[in-house]
C-alpha cells in the first residue's frame, strides 16, 4: 500500500515577492485552519527571508531539476510532506528570466520539469487587478491547469464575473481567491528581509478562507498516485561519536532543512553554536559548518569575539574539518568591508570579502574541483548558486607553504587552508550524495597537511 502524497503545484507569476501574494495567502490561510503546510520553491538557492517559516511555522524546502536528478526530486518531495497536509510547489511555467546554461539539464528555477517528474496538478494563479470589462484581455491559465485562484479581486460582483469568465473560457473550477487590499500587499513588498508585517498576512489568510473551496483543494490534492521513485538511504552511521557544530544566531542560519536531515542520516550528532556569542566551540566537534547570513551586519561583533576565532583556528590546527558558504565564507576570510569600512575576519581563509553595493542574483554555476580535497577528488563537479552579494579578492599570506592554502576551483569562489573549506556558492546538499558522504566519512586529523592516495595523473596535493 504506497503512502499517499498530497501535493499541488502553484503556477505564478515572474513577478513580484517570494512566494507570491498568492501563494503566502494560500499557506498562510491554511495554516491558519490548522493544516500543515510545506512550500517548495523551484530554485535550490537561499533566500534572504523567512516568510515561507514565519507564516507557516515550517522551513521552506527547495526542489530543482537543474540540480537534482528525478528521483532525488521524488525523494526530497515525499520526504519533505512526509509530516505535512500538503506539500505546495511554487514557481513559474517557463521558468524565471534565467540564461539557460549548457547540457541536458532544465533551466533552473522551472516549474514545468517538476509538473511532470512529480505528476503535480497544477493551481493557476490568474491576475485579475483591473480586468472589469473587455474579456479579451482575461489572462489565460495554462494549458495544464486542474484549477484556477483568482489574485486581485476588487468586489464579491468582480468575483463572480470572473469566475464565470474563467469557466466559459477554459472549464476549469475557481477554487480560491484573493482579494486586492491593496495596503496589505506594499506592506508585505516593502518588508524589510526578515521582517514579515503579521497583520498584513493575516488579512490575506482571511481573504483566502472566505473565498476557498477547502475540500476540492484537497481533492485536488490527492487526485493522481505518487509516481515510483528509488528511497534515500537509511541511516548509516558516520563514526562513533561523529558530531557537527552548526553556526545559528543573528549572523548565520541559512541552511536548507534537508542538508541537516541529510547529515543525521548518517548518524551525524547535529549541535548548535553562536559565532556571535559563544566563547568556544562546543566540545568534541569533528565538522564545523557555518553557513550564509548577515555577517555584514555584524560584523564587528563577530571581530570582537575573538575567543571564538581563537577556537575556529584552534580547531583548523588539529587538522579539523570547517565548511562555510557565503557570509559564513565571508567571515572566515581575511577581513569584511561594508561601504569602505574594513573590518578583520577570522583570518582563516585566503580571501578578502566585500559587500558588493549592488548585490547580483544568485547565479547557476558549475564547477569542478581543482585539486584534491575532503570534499572530494580534482575533478568533482559540483552545481550550485553562486552568491552574488560579495566581491572577492585572493589575500594569500605572507611566508605561509602555498600547498597550504589556495584556490580549489578556477573561478576563484572556493578556498581552502588546511581542511578549511569556504565556498561561495551555496550547495544542496540533498542533491549531491558523495558529497554529504565526505562530510560524514572516515577523518584523520593531524597537525600536519594530510596527504592522499595519488593516481599517476595526478600533481596536486590534498587541501
Amino acid at each position: 500500500m504506497t503512502t499517499p502524497v498530497p501535493r499541488i503545484a502553484l503556477a505564478t507569476s515572474t513577478a513580484g515577492p517570494d512566494p507570491s501574494i498568492a501563494g503566502l495567502a494560500l499557506i498562510a490561510g491554511l495554516t491558519a485552519r490548522r493544516w500543515r503546510v510545506q512550500h517548495f520553491r523551484t530554485r535550490a538557492c537561499p533566500t534572504p527571508t523567512e516568510a515561507v517559516a514565519q507564516a507557516t511555522g515550517m522551513p521552506g524546502r527547495h526542489l530543482d531539476t537543474w540540480l537534482m536528478p528525478p528521483d532525488v526530486c521524488r525523494s526530497l518531495l515525499a520526504g519533505g510532506v512526509r509530516i505535512a497536509d500538503l506539500g505546495v510547489v511554487e514557481g513559474c511555467l517557463g521558468g524565471p528570466a534565467t540564461a539557460c546554461l549548457a547540457g541536458p539539464h532544465p533551466s533552473p528555477g522551472d516549474l514545468g520539469p517538476l509538473v511532470e517528474i512529480l505528476d503535480l496538478p497544477v493551481v493557476s494563479v490568474v491576475s485579475v487587478a483591473g480586468l472589469r470589462d473587455a474579456t479579451s484581455h482575461l489572462p489565460v491559465p495554462p494549458r495544464d491547469a486542474a484549477a484556477v485562484i483568482l489574485d486581485g479581486v476588487e468586489s464579491a460582483e468582480d468575483l463572480e464575473r470572473c469566475r464565470r469568465l474563467i469557466r466559459l473560457t477554459s472549464g476549469l473550477p475557481v477554487v480560491a481567491a484573493v482579494e486586492l487590499l491593496p495596503q496589505a500587499r506594499r506592506e508585505i513588498e516593502s518588508a524589510a528581509a526578515g521582517e514579515l508585517p503579521r497583520q498584513a498576512v493575516d488579512a490575506l489568510a482571511a481573504s483566502f478562507l472566505r473565498h476557498a473551496d477547502l475540500k476540492a483543494i484537497s481533492a485536488l490534492s490527492l487526485s493522481r498516485p505518487y509516481p515510483d521513485y528509488v528511497a534515500r538511504p537509511g541511516r548509516r552511521s558516520g563514526g562513533p561519536g561523529f558530531r557537527v557544530a552548526f553556526a545559528r544566531d543573528e549572523a548565520f542560519g541559512c541552511y536548507f532543512p534537508d542538508t541537516f536531515e541529510a547529515l543525521a542520516s548518517l548518524g551525524a550528532e547535529l549541535v548548535e553554536f553562536s559565532p556571535l556569542n559563544d566563547g568556544a566551540l562546543p566540545e568534541g566537534v569533528d565538522l564545523v559548518m557555518i553557513g550564509c547570513g548577515l555577517a555584514n551586519l555584524h560584523a564587528g561583533e563577530l571581530a570582537s569575539n575573538v575567543s571564538m576565532i581563537a577556537s575556529l583556528r584552534q580547531h583548523v590546527c588539529r587538522g579539523q574539518r570547517i565548511y562555510t558558504e557565503g557570509g559564513g565564507s565571508a567571515y572566515l576570510g581575511r577581513s569584511i568591508t561594508v561601504d569602505g569600512v574594513r573590518t578583520p575576519g577570522a583570518g582563516i581563509l585566503p580571501v578578502e570579502a566585500e559587500l558588493a553595493a549592488v548585490p547580483r542574483p544568485p547565479e547557476p554555476v558549475v564547477r569542478t574541483l581543482s585539486r584534491d580535497s575532503w570534499l572530494g577528488p580534482k575533478g568533482t563537479v559540483v552545481r550550485g548558486y553562486r552568491s552574488g552579494r560579495w566581491n572577492l579578492k585572493f589575500s594569500p599570506t605572507p611566508f605561509e607553504c602555498p600547498s597550504c592554502y589556495g584556490r580549489l576551483s578556477g573561478e576563484g569562489d572556493f578556498y581552502f587552508r588546511h581542511h578549511a573549506v569556504g565556498s561561495f556558492v551555496h550547495l544542496h546538499l540533498g542533491a549531491l550524495p558523495e558529497v554529504v558522504s565526505a562530510f560524514a566519512g572516515p577523518h584523520h586529523p593531524s597537525l600536519r597537511r594530510p596527504t592522499s592516495v595519488r593516481r599517476p595523473d595526478q600533481d596536486e596535493p590534498e587541501a
